[in-house]
């Protein structure tokens, strides 16, 4: 259960996310710090507090994966982290990544808020929260970066899956016409949207369904 280790990692779920962190710190990458104060389609956060929330959100997903017990009701940081903020992302993923493949088997089990959940799950989570998140920080540089389709589609069959925990992780999903690439599709599903670029005044437009996390933990 909870505090045993798998006989073996789920490549299946490893690959999923090690697509989703390749990604996201593609993105991630680009980011100068005069970017760092624009906002993001994550309602109340700028582009600064994105990155803090997405090295946090690594570093519970590998805790949970290395302990066994995810708290979802964990806080997130209320500033900046301290550094470079791409540099933390990197280390936080590459341990995620390395813990994933330790920690993450078949038999493998995390209690998540009190619930146990297969391991593969969290990290199939974890890779489209991280997915999802490079998106925010590619719209919020002004053109959101498409996530790469074969990855997309992966993940949207996931989706249902998610949207009907219990816990809300993501806000409601956006319309978009069903020929959509798989993509846009993803980030719809996640109340992103797609059509998020460059505003009229060359700032990037909020998504229409905010994905930010207010009072109801929705991101």
């Amino acid at each position: 259960m909870a505090g045993q280790r798998g006989r073996a990692p789920a490549p299946g779920a490893i690959a999923l996310l090690g697509g989703a962190i390749r990604y996201a710190l593609g993105v991630c990458a680009q980011v100068t710090p005069a970017e760092l104060a624009r906002p993001t389609p994550c309602p109340d956060w700028d582009l600064a507090a994105l990155l803090a929330h997405l090295a946090a959100s690594m570093a519970d997903l590998e805790s949970g994966l290395r302990t066994g017990l995810l708290d979802l009701g964990l806080a997130d940081p209320v500033g900046p982290v301290p550094g470079d903020p791409v540099e933390v992302l990197r280390d936080q993923a590459a341990n995620l990544l390395v813990t994933c493949y330790v920690h993450h088997g078949t038999d493998r089990f995390v209690v998540v808020s009190g619930m146990p959940v297969a391991a593969g799950i969290v990290a199939c989570t974890a890779a489209v929260e991280v997915a999802v998140h490079g998106w925010d920080v590619s719209a919020a540089r002004g053109r959101a970066a498409e996530i790469p389709p074969a990855l997309a589609a992966r993940m949207l069959g996931l989706c249902p899956l998610l949207l009907v925990s219990p816990s809300g992780l993501f806000a409601p999903p956006v319309d978009v016409p069903p020929q959509a690439r798989p993509g846009d599709r993803l980030v719809a599903c996640l109340g992103r949207d797609p059509a998020a670029g460059l505003g009229p005044a060359g700032r990037p437009e909020r998504a229409r369904s905010g994905p930010g996390r207010p009072e109801n933990g929705r991101h």
